[in-house]
């Protein structure tokens, strides 16, 4: 056991009587028996192996409603498994186990924890140091903050939010066993800054206003093939915001994709010319999510602050599917909206700018997809059931010539009632101006 802090201790007890005191239990500190002398034998034994007696690894996969979890999940720990699972209601767990790198007799162990449900349910479980990120769990603990990016202005609350509940409650835990007297809080956030600067040439990381919690945290952005559709300038807007949110918290970045059963063909549906082929960029997201699942399974069962072995190339273009460790982005490179002064001015700015660009959905059903609104009524003059639903079928040229005829039906639709009322005598059988959408 440990000793207590000199400030548990208490000043008005005498030196004699606490040692005339019998001790509690065999491993109390300073006895020295045939059990202590057991757990010293195992203690020299796991240093010499490389092993210092890690505990359990611990994942929790959190994140928003239908943001593709429990499909993460399944990959993780199975990646030929493409069937749809079932949707997650409140914690789901799951494990998984592998062999030791220097004792192939020992199993390591990493314990699976996904979270769902409402806000509600989320601000409840965090709440409670026994199931997240407890003193047990912070030393192995990883997050990842999986967020949706077919709702852009939802992923950036989502990860806001997390990001949030996992500094509050690792500040508690680390106030709870600073007062026991433990040196863990500030060796954890020691670590952190020692992965975070990892990446760097020469070990110090020029970016210094880094909020570390003091575990490792990665956000997962999925479902990237719903954003293929999207205008270059509006995801490279998403992308730098998400980049910021991820840098600025000291957490790495993942863009996945590909995982529905009919992915390929609904890439290879809604391509134009200018994209690459739907096997070539299906190719690229398997291949981006190995990267992925080699890069997490190092940091369970290894430990942040052991080095990669493998290769993990830095991907930061917009319009691919980025790919960045932790620390592995530059503040230089992210940029700053117009505007934006201090830390939190730019995180403001960004949350920001990412609502103009990706308004919330509005009333009458309109989504946003791709370069613009679909769905509900597109005019005044048309109803709710006149124009169908698009946005199944994302093609940029298909939707604006649809907006074009349903401008058209319109005006002609408004030409006939005035003729109807009694405008028009003359020339009553006259085709209505063409109305193009400008």
């Amino acid at each position: 056991m440990s000793q207590r802090p000199p400030s548990a201790r208490s000043a008005s007890t005498p030196t004699a009587s606490s040692s005339s005191r019998p001790p509690a239990t065999p491993f109390e500190h300073g006895q020295k028996n045939v059990w202590t002398d057991v757990i010293d034998a195992n203690k020299a034994a796991a240093k010499e192996r490389g092993d210092a007696g890690r505990p359990d690894a611990v994942l929790f996969v959190v994140g928003s409603k239908g943001c593709g979890k429990t499909t993460l999940v399944n990959r993780l720990l199975y990646p030929d498994k493409t069937e749809t699972p079932k949707p997650t209601e409140g914690m789901e767990y799951n494990y998984a186990r592998r062999t030791h790198a220097t004792n192939i007799d020992r199993k390591d162990v990493a314990h699976v924890w996904e979270i769902a449900g409402s806000r509600q349910f989320a601000d409840e479980v965090t709440e409670q140091d026994n199931v997240f990120l407890g003193a047990r769990q912070v030393t192995t603990a990883v997050v990842c903050i999986c967020v949706d990016l077919a709702k852009p202005t939802e992923a950036m609350r989502t990860a806001e939010y997390w990001l949030g509940r996992i500094h509050a409650r690792c500040e508690k835990t680390f106030e709870k066993l600073s007062v026991r007297g433990s040196r863990l809080p500030e060796q954890l956030r020691k670590r952190s800054e020692r992965v975070f600067s990892a990446n760097a040439p020469d070990g110090s990381h020029p970016d210094t206003s880094i909020r570390h919690s003091g575990v490792t945290v990665c956000i997962v952005a999925t479902k990237h093939d719903a954003t293929r559709r999207t205008d270059p300038e509006r995801m490279k807007v998403l992308t730098r915001a998400l980049r910021y949110l991820a840098h600025v918290n000291a957490a790495g970045l993942f863009f996945l994709g590909g995982f529905g059963k009919d992915s390929s063909s609904s890439s290879s549906s809604s391509m134009s010319s200018a994209d690459a082929p739907a096997d070539e960029y299906l190719g690229e997201m398997r291949s981006q999510f190995n990267q992925f699942r080699s890069y997490l399974n190092h940091l369970i069962f290894v430990g942040a602050d052991r080095r990669f072995p493998a290769r993990l190339p830095t991907q930061l273009d917009h319009l691919r599917p980025v790919l960045c460790p932790i620390g592995g982005d530059r503040f230089s490179s992210i940029g700053a909206p117009k505007g934006a002064d201090g830390d939190g001015d730019v995180l403001r700015a960004w949350r920001d700018i990412v609502r103009r660009m990706f308004p919330d959905d509005a009333s009458g059903g309109r989504t946003w997809v791709g370069a613009g609104f679909r769905g509900g009524d597109v005019s005044s003059g048309t109803s709710s059931g006149t124009s169908p639903d698009l946005s199944k079928y994302p093609e940029r040229e298909v939707d604006a010539t649809a907006r074009t005829r349903v401008a058209e039906l319109a005006a002609f639709l408004k030409s006939q009632a005035m003729l109807r009322a009694g405008g028009g005598e003359r020339g009553g059988g006259s085709r209505p101006r063409s109305a193009a959408v400008r």
